[in-house]
């Protein structure tokens, strides 16, 4: 039934909008109205479905983002300000803290994507993720059939994305949400917000020299080192990597020096060991060799067994909620962190605020929580204690008791003895992910200070963990769209290529004046290709052969080493073409 819409109220305000939106000034827009809630994972993923649709509809749709939260912390403005920059969200978010345009669309859950087509009329609702293509033809079909009545306004609206308001320093961590040590003196940090993965070595009680750089991730969040081999949660793009740090750089990969020493790497395509999991958000090795993965878009546990046999689900039914019993027919809620004990896996659902285990025999037991809307601050046994959202946990040193990374709560809590209790540590902010040094020192991902911290769980003391380099390098250019591209299997594919090297030209003395370098993702839409190319000039075109259908992105990326009257330097450019192969 085609209703008219309601008007947008929040008393937050707008975010990113440049102004008071409202209905009237969106008429004649296809208007996709994005009900979610910054803790949900599945809402983070509509956030990519809706980036695509205005991406193919550009002059036609307008994507605004509703925020309503469900936890206490999250009702506060400067910190959805924060995730819409943490985020990336490029399109309009109204703050509604009190939930008023929820009540009055009727929605029920998170995520909700609510139609209304250009004549303000609401005509239809649709709950949860994975409905991208759902939701292309319902645009689709409301564009061309207003586009007769003459209702579409083709012109693009101007919005701008909020400024960060939290301080951090250029070229630093941004929004880190897990750390992980081998306990010999090496650490991985997931650098959530600048979508990449920095390797460091401790050099002193509270400093680390960082020795890699791992790229070509979107909003990485679980990482392990085991031996030389990284393992990351790639979770913006679904899948999990294997990097093999000794083994890189490879044979015919160049790296250009970097003056500090650091080695910058790119994940390439064969290091991809699972895919298609829904934003896994934490990894471990288990005693097999195997790695357990916590979905937490899609409520499971997985596990990818070491032997390269596809990865099977080990626990949940995909619902969400606290529900314990056989591992196939638990329900869990968002689970985001793990750990290892001798009987058990211990896991933590974000969503129930609950602490759980995966035991030995097969079975989802709850140590602490009781229910999806359940939470608090609050010490004691399973159905007494309390915590706001957890992201994270660790072993402690005795293999019995567990640390917890209460997230929302700014606090981290212990669990021995079948009780919950708060440590006297202060100061931290949105504490995701953490680990323990071999001295029992926790490691701490303290991501909304943009830092990790090394805490003293007796004492309570919190130090930030500072590099031997002044900054980190910058982060990669932002890319750009290029031209849509189609091709069909089998088929040959011309790609042009350019860089503006403004004021300079190319050093000519440089054994590699210009490197093109090619990724595709999925990487089955090309066939075998060289993937990164030298060339002596600014502009050109590569030849290339289509594999399997499909839609997805081809990325070109170019470094060029520029030189003129003594200056030398290097300039990049990032372009990303959508390519489908019929």
């Amino acid at each position: 039934m085609i209703v008219p819409a309601p008007e947008l109220i929040g008393h937050g305000g707008w975010i990113g909008a440049g102004g008071e939106l409202s209905l009237r000034a969106l008429r004649g827009k296809v208007v996709l109205l994005h009900f979610w809630s910054l803790s949900c994972a599945k809402c983070l993923r509509v956030m990519d479905e809706l980036r695509d649709l205005q991406r193919r509809f550009p002059d036609e749709v307008v994507a605004i983002s509703v925020h309503s939260p469900k936890f206490p912390y999250t009702g506060h403005h400067d910190v959805v300000v924060d995730a819409v920059t943490r985020l990336g969200i490029d399109h309009p978010v109204l703050d509604d803290p009190d939930l008023v345009t929820w009540q009055q669309y009727g929605v029920r859950g998170w995520p909700t994507v609510v139609v209304v087509n250009p004549r303000s009329e609401v005509i239809g609702a649709i709950t949860g993720d994975g409905n991208g293509p759902l939701l292309h033809r319902i645009v689709q079909e409301q564009v061309e059939l207003h586009r007769e009545t003459t209702h579409v306004q083709r012109h693009r609206l101007a919005f701008r994305p909020p400024a960060i308001t939290l301080a951090r320093p250029p070229g630093g961590l941004a929004f880190p949400a897990k750390v992980a040590t081998n306990r010999r003196g090496r650490i991985a940090i997931a650098d959530t917000g600048n979508d990449r993965v920095v390797v460091a070595d401790l050099v002193g009680e509270h400093q680390a020299r960082i020795t890699h750089l791992l790229t070509g991730l979107s909003r990485p969040q679980g990482v392990r080192l085991y031996g030389a081999d990284l393992v990351v949660c790639d979770t913006g793009h679904d899948r999990v990597v294997l990097v093999d740090l000794a083994g890189r750089p490879g044979h015919d990969e160049v790296v250009e020096p970097d003056p500090a020493g650091i080695l910058r790497l790119r994940v390439r395509p064969d290091e991809v060991i699972a895919s298609g999991l829904a934003a896994p958000a934490d990894i471990i090795a288990d005693v097999d060799r195997s790695f357990v993965v916590a979905e937490s878009a899609g409520q499971r546990l997985w596990r990818i067994p070491a032997d390269g046999s596809s990865p099977a689900v080990i626990a949940g039914d995909r619902y969400e909620g606290l529900v314990d019993g056989p591992a196939g027919d638990a329900e869990l809620a968002q689970p985001s962190g793990l750990t290892r004990l001798a009987g058990a896996v211990a896991f933590v659902d974000a969503e129930s605020s609950a602490l759980r285990l995966l035991q030995n025999r097969g079975r989802v037991g709850t140590l602490a929580g009781i229910g999806l809307f359940d939470w608090g601050l609050r010490d004691g046994r399973t159905s007494t204690a309390r915590m706001q959202h957890p992201e994270g946990v660790v072993a402690g040193l005795d293999g019995t008791s567990l640390y917890v990374a209460d997230t929302y709560n700014h606090r981290l809590r212990r669990w021995r003895d079948n009780r919950l209790e708060t440590l006297p540590v202060e100061g931290l902010l949105e504490p995701s992910g953490l680990d323990v040094l071999p001295d029992g020192r926790l490691l701490v991902a303290d991501r909304a200070q943009h830092r990790i911290c090394l805490v003293d769980p007796g004492t309570g003391s919190v130090t930030p963990l500072s590099f031997t380099t002044v900054a980190l390098p910058a982060v990669e250019t932002p890319p750009s769209w290029g031209p849509r591209l189609d091709g069909t299997t089998g088929g040959q594919l011309a790609l042009g290529f350019t860089i503006d090297l403004g004021p300079y030209q190319l050093d000519r003395t440089a054994a590699a004046p210009l490197r093109v370098r090619l990724e595709a993702e999925p990487p089955s839409l090309l066939d075998a290709h060289p993937g990164d190319w030298v060339r002596h000039a600014p502009a050109g075109e590569l030849e290339l052969r289509c594999g399997t259908p499909g839609s997805g992105f081809v990325t070109v990326r170019i470094d060029a080493r520029i030189g003129a009257e003594g200056v030398n330097g290097t300039r990049h450019s990032v372009v990303r073409h959508r390519l489908t192969v019929r």
